[in-house]
């Protein structure tokens, strides 16, 4: 579905679930799109969540706009929210996306009472130790010159496109072999390579201005949440090291920090994300 923004542009929105379930606001990982809602359609049904996920701007199907910090991307969340007629929702940010979700429940904590972090990236100051390579070598041109960061990640879409199994091999090298596997299930790959490939549907433009956005400073610190927060993380994730996770659950007061032994960054079942929802208030 699309949205109008006021300003007239549009937020591309996938929504899973049934209408009258528990809303989950879905703020996708970097370089990923809206689509990434289908990955948890499953786990909806079973647990009675409805999975709202919108593009960010200039990503998918969303128009492009502005936007100078992470926190500025809470105006697109609660509007969502608005022409949804959801008085408030779980948020719940994936990767890349935690940060959007973090600043949800940081700056609009009524709107957003619940926060859940699956494998979340931290803010541009934390240790890169323990991050693959490639995932390093992301994160330094996001801070110098993300505009080809973002020309970058589009050519492996292209590839993903006209060669899928090298596509494959080159998103893989680095990954655990927790990762690999997930990815390797028909499933799981044709919902990562939707994901990947619409997310450059306008161009690079949106998952450029992402990197921009998560590599300098993101206008909040995670110490301001004040909403019950579970954070979800594989032991062996190397897309981003546990130590992010470790950082937020020490930053967030009451945040309760569910570690995945053996799991990577994509091998984590979207039903131990979704299945507790409550479990950081005690209820």
């Amino acid at each position: 579905m699309e949205i109008r923004r006021p300003d007239g542009g549009v937020v591309a929105v996938e929504v899973v679930g049934a209408p009258e379930a528990t809303p989950v606001l879905l703020c996708h990982g970097l370089a990923d799109s809206r689509l990434a809602a289908r990955r948890f359609a499953a786990a909806a049904d079973e647990f009675g969540r409805r999975v709202i996920a919108p593009d960010r701007p200039g990503t998918g199907g969303t128009s492009a706009r502005r936007l100078d910090r992470v926190v500025d991307w809470v105006e697109d969340a609660t509007h969502v929210l608005d022409a949804l007629d959801i008085a408030g929702a779980q948020v719940l940010g994936v990767s890349g996306g935690g940060a959007f979700a973090a600043a949800c429940a940081a700056r609009s904590p009524e709107r957003f009472p619940r926060l859940v972090l699956d494998t979340p990236l931290g803010p541009p100051e934390w240790s890169t130790n323990g991050m693959a390579p490639w995932q390093r070598r992301s994160l330094r041109l996001g801070t110098r010159v993300p505009g080809f960061g973002g020309w970058f990640l589009a050519r492996l879409a292209a590839l993903g496109r006209r060669a899928p199994r090298l596509f494959f091999r080159v998103v893989t090298t680095e990954m655990p072999a927790a990762d690999r596997q997930a990815l390797s299930r028909e499933d799981q790959w044709q919902d990562f390579v939707a994901g990947y490939l619409e997310a450059f549907r306008q161009g690079s433009v949106g998952v450029a201005q992402d990197l921009r956005l998560l590599t300098h400073p993101w206008g909040f610190e995670p110490g301001e949440i004040t909403v019950p927060t579970v954070i979800h993380h594989g032991d062996v994730d190397t897309t981003v090291p546990l130590a992010h996770a470790r950082r937020f659950a020490a930053a967030i007061p009451h945040a309760r920090l569910e570690i995945h032994p053996a799991h990577g960054h994509f091998s984590i079942p979207p039903a131990d994300v979704l299945a507790q929802p409550d479990a950081a208030s005690g209820t």
